[in-house]
């Protein structure tokens, strides 16, 4: 089998640009750059991998969940940027993409589509890979199963199948991530749940929740047995006619919530998905990347000022890099040379 790290390109990249603030080279700042490489390089210093994928959200990548609600992420105020501020956040992320290229990191960005369901795509259609998500976004440990793990880089915690994560300060089953979604609605992405539902009068009204997996079938049995007893249970009534801050929807209600939060269904456009595909089968071809190319990227834009002070410091930094470069190298051989048997 081999091991995969899947990046979430953009929650990495944001940590980098707002967390380091002091690295800059005359003058311009570049600690995203560094934090973002560096962070990779560390990760592999203590995980094996083998091929390493990381996706970006795309122009306009709200478009499809916003099509099905449309107040979708429009909580969303992004930060105050001054011009120069933008033009380096702007230089910064596309030139992390331009080192990936030349470590031979997979690397994609959709038109329309977000990080999530092209992680989660990509996880749905590589059988023969171990994979670990790499992100602080919690909606990917959904994705969780067998073969897929998210790794948090805030906390440094491998989730996998059997773990627990915190909502609100209430930590539930991976299996019931999605459930309790659907339910409760999501603040950070604008997702309205059922009116005065938390996690935490969740868990109260259905304990079942913490325990086992439910679906929401059964929520929705437990809710009514439970309202005939209580009939003066404003939430218990809420949830039963799909009222929310907004108005009341009935079964829509939870129809909106599960294509907007479930990734089992990926929101993509077809040439998202035959690309991604092509990122799980294809080997890259090293024609143009090379060790000169990134040294040149280095000096440009002053990374050797933060490397240890040797001569080989920069060949020990990108060290757990090579073998990706060497797995990409003879993958392309082999099917160059089957091609040619042909």
């Amino acid at each position: 089998m081999i091991n995969t790290l899947v990046v979430d390109g953009d929650n990495l990249f944001r940590i980098g640009y707002y967390g380091v603030k002091n690295f800059y080279t005359k003058g311009r700042h570049v600690g995203a750059i560094y934090h973002f490489l560096n962070t990779i390089k560390r990760h592999l210093q203590t995980h094996n991998y083998d091929k390493i994928v990381v996706f970006w959200d795309g122009s306009e990548n709200s478009s499809f969940r916003k099509k099905i609600f449309l107040h979708y992420k429009d909580n969303r105020k992004s930060r105050n940027l001054s011009e120069e501020q933008q033009e380096s956040y702007d230089y910064q992320r596309n030139r992390v993409k331009q080192y990936l290229e030349e470590l031979f990191v997979r690397h994609a960005e959709f038109q329309l589509c977000e990080t999530d369901d092209a992680a989660a795509y990509y996880c749905q259609n590589s059988p023969n890979e171990n994979k670990v998500i790499f992100s602080s976004d919690k909606d990917l440990t959904q994705l969780i199963k067998d073969d897929v793990k998210v790794y948090s880089p805030l906390d440094g915690y491998m989730y996998g199948v059997g773990d627990k994560v915190e909502l609100n300060k209430v930590y539930f089953p991976i299996d019931n991530v999605v459930l309790t979604k659907v339910f409760v609605g999501d603040k950070s992405d604008n997702i309205d749940g059922i009116h005065f539902l938390g996690e935490k009068t969740f868990v109260t009204l259905f304990p079942e929740v913490l325990e086992r997996k439910v679906t929401t079938e059964e929520i929705m049995e437990m809710a009514e047995s439970k309202f005939k007893e209580d009939k003066d249970n404003r939430v218990l009534g809420n949830l039963l006619t799909g009222k929310t801050k907004r108005g009341v929807f009935g079964e829509e209600f939870l129809t909106i919530n599960k294509q907007i939060v479930d990734l089992s269904v990926p929101l993509l456009t077809d040439e998202a998905k035959s690309d991604i595909i092509d990122l799980v089968e294809q080997p890259m071809d090293p024609s143009g990347r090379g060790w000169q190319n990134l040294i040149k990227m280095m000096h440009e834009d002053g990374l050797f000022q933060f490397l240890p002070k040797r001569d080989d410091g920069w060949t020990e930094f990108f060290t757990p890099l090579l073998k990706l470069a060497r797995n990409e190298k003879q993958k392309f051989s082999k099917l160059k040379n089957k091609r040619r048997r042909k």
